[in-house]
């Protein structure tokens, strides 16, 4: 008997030690990832920018985040983290299709996966002249809630959005496709 309890201690002793390592929220050791966006996420957003939610737009939503998040060293979100910086290359290709607003083409030529045509515009800012990188892009995604500008603008003369996050240490971040 004396022994099982001393093997109980020992047992409640680890266990406490662990609970003491161990962050408070979920997201602690979880690596960056896509996520699909949520009924209610969806609604809010459409309402703000006066849409209708497409659910073929939130995958190819879906397929942005995780090009994004599948390279998590490239990712960083700012201090306030009010916004979320994927830095990735593009060749001239890309940054051409990107600069006549071939949406599809360029991310299928970045490596995102087959989007399809190219009748929707993004609702995230895409930096094609980065200084020092000649070769790479930079997209900033706004946090989850945010309207930003770019969105605004892009939506003028849409009907149709989807979404998908990126999700980093617990927030998300949008991806926000317009058509």
């Amino acid at each position: 008997m004396k022994k099982w309890k001393k093997l109980l201690a020992c047992l409640l002793a680890s266990l406490m030690a662990l609970a003491v390592f161990t962050a408070c929220d979920g997201s602690a050791g979880v690596p960056i990832g896509p996520k699909h966006s949520d009924a209610s996420s969806a609604k809010a957003l459409c309402e703000q920018l006066g849409m209708t939610y497409s659910e073929e737009l939130s995958d190819k939503a879906y397929s942005i985040a995780n090009w994004v998040s599948a390279t998590s060293v490239s990712c960083s979100a700012n201090t306030n983290k009010t916004e979320l910086y994927r830095v990735g290359s593009a060749n001239d290709i890309a940054k051409t299709n990107l600069l006549q607003h071939n949406y599809a083409t360029a991310f299928e030529s970045i490596g995102m996966g087959i989007l399809g045509a190219n009748d929707f515009v993004p609702g995230f800012y895409i930096d094609t002249d980065l200084d020092s990188r000649k070769d790479y892009i930079s997209f900033t995604l706004p946090k989850d809630g945010i309207v930003t500008d770019t969105m605004k603008s892009a939506a003028a003369g849409k009907t149709k959005l989807g979404v998908a996050y990126v999700v980093n240490e617990g927030v998300r971040y949008a991806v926000v496709l317009l058509g």
